[in-house]
């Protein structure tokens, strides 16, 4: 059996020597009832989650390490942002700019929008 190290480490070595990739994907994806978008442009991948709820729960059963997922990436020259309610709320990968909130809560390689984490907290009228 292959650990997770190794198989993630296999990934990262077969990601570096392809050139970076580009993304065109739009999908709506269901888990546990929840559906979500995920949108690609490019070099850009954005998950749309409809609320924090939705987005902590996909956080903490994540089948990757922030700081593993971050790096594959990165290697792939990719940025992944999170999205809730259309506001984005983190980035992580190569455009990713590291925040230093991200860092002290052992969050990793992740920047945090708290502008749009406050727009996404905002109940919408109308």
């Amino acid at each position: 059996m292959v650990t997770t190290a190794k198989a993630i480490g296999d990934l990262f070595d077969q990601v570096e020597r392809k050139p970076d990739l580009l993304v065109d994907a739009d999908l709506t994806v269901e888990r546990d009832g929840v559906a979500f978008s995920v949108r690609g442009y490019d070099d850009l991948v954005a998950v749309d989650l409809p609320s924090f709820g939705a987005a902590l729960a996909l956080w903490r059963d994540r089948p990757v390490e922030g700081r593993d997922a971050a790096a594959a990436l990165t290697a792939a020259g990719l940025t992944a942002e999170i999205r809730v309610r259309g506001a984005p709320v983190a980035r992580l990968g190569a455009d990713a700019v590291p925040s230093s909130l991200a860092k002290r809560l052992g969050l990793g390689p992740i920047e945090l929008f708290l502008d749009g984490t406050l727009l996404a907290l905002t109940p919408r009228r109308g």
